[in-house]
């Protein structure tokens, strides 16, 4: 696997985390209705899988802007 299709598969994957992030407050609101997850802390958890997606979106955009210099 070249170094562009790398890059395309990072990019790939930040596209749809960025999704599951603009999802991820309906997802909690449904989580909190089933009777299964009461008593944990929604907002808490939310606020974590929201930092992870952050994270790894960054982490993986930090690595296609190195691979990008690499390229030239």
């Amino acid at each position: 696997m070249g170094v562009i299709e790398v890059i395309e598969k990072l990019d790939t994957t930040n596209k749809e985390q960025k999704l599951n992030l603009e999802q991820l407050h309906e997802q909690f609101i449904d989580l909190q209705a089933d009777p299964r997850f009461a008593g944990l802390p929604m907002e808490e958890l939310e606020n974590l899988f929201s930092a992870y997606l952050k994270t790894w979106i960054s982490t993986n955009t930090e690595i296609m802007e190195m691979l990008v210099k690499e390229e030239k």
